[in-house]
């Protein structure tokens, strides 16, 4: 039987923090956005909400679904910490940390492996991966129903790319330039228009500098595929809500794989392979609520 649990889903833009229902789902009642400012008003902010709200609608266990990159390892001294980000001000946060006051298990992963969990297991799927591309671009990954970590997680969208012709954007990554993140993150597209990111909704579905995102978005689809095998990419994030942009991305993919792969679940149902999130925009915060679901039922 589910557990009411609390979820947040922290972004390098804005954070939810949410309570779920008695059945473990999104309530909108009980939910909070929060724009994600410097790491101590941010947190500040949502544990306060969860302290407040506890009252009113009691959880026992927290998952956080964060952006990252961040430490995975239970093991190490800096778990639950945002690493090296480049988000400024939130290197070396700690995240799990700063909700240990409200005493009750917190569960901790990455705002792509978390959705790949939830939509590997809403669709039946024992491997899939989850793109997302918005202020940043994340990839995550499930394999055999395990999230992917190693020696931290997957940092798939930081790949070197090729470049697309007549595409002389330098790239705005600040580790990498020019790799599949700096290329097709929301700023990334907005500079090639000379606008700023949030005037991106403006821009008509006609556009041609959709079809150039999109190649970069599918050659990190092609790389996951040739690496991993997952049985489906899902892609989300604020930058997919454009109508077209997942139809560029199967175009190029299979320019890309150029009939090197027989595999009709590609090559012949390609559709039903790359595919928006079954949940749109309360992917994060379900997933962070399905987080929280595993390590209250260990309690």
């Amino acid at each position: 039987m589910p557990f009411i649990v609390a979820g947040i889903e922290m972004g390098g833009t804005g954070c939810k923090v949410a309570i779920s229902d008695g059945n473990g789902q999104y309530d909108t009642s009980y939910s909070l956005q929060v724009v994600t400012i410097d790491p101590t008003n941010t947190l500040r902010q949502i544990y306060e909400w969860l302290e407040t709200k506890r009252t009113e609608r009691p959880f026992v266990a927290i998952g956080i679904a964060c952006f990252g990159p961040v430490d995975l390892d239970k093991t190490s001294k800096t778990y639950g910490y945002i690493t090296t980000t480049p988000k400024p001000g939130w290197q070396y946060v700690d995240v799990v940390g700063a909700f240990k006051g409200l005493n009750v298990p917190v569960a901790f992963e990455t705002d792509v492996n978390a959705p790949a969990m939830t939509e590997a297991a809403l669709r039946g799927d024992s491997s899939a991966a989850y793109i997302t591309v918005g202020t940043g671009v994340g990839v995550g990954l499930v394999l055999e129903n395990i999230p992917v970590h190693g020696l931290m997680h997957p940092e798939g969208a930081h790949i070197k790319c090729e470049r697309i012709a007549g595409d002389d954007y330098p790239g705005d990554c600040p580790y990498h330039g020019s790799c599949i993140e700096g290329m097709c993150k929301a700023k990334a597209v907005a500079d090639r228009l000379q606008i700023v990111p949030n005037l991106l909704s403006t821009v008509p579905d006609d556009h041609p500098v959709w079809n150039i995102q999109a190649y970069y978005i599918a050659q990190l689809c092609a790389c996951v595929i040739y690496l991993t095998s997952v049985k489906r990419i899902i892609i989300g994030g604020g930058l997919l809500k454009r109508n077209g942009l997942l139809e560029h991305v199967r175009k190029h993919v299979l320019k890309i794989i150029n009939d090197y792969l027989d595999i009709p679940a590609i090559t012949q149902h390609i559709d039903d392979y790359i595919v928006p999130s079954k949940l749109g925009d309360i992917i994060g915060i379900q997933s962070a609520f399905d987080l929280a679901q595993r390590v209250a039922g260990d309690k």
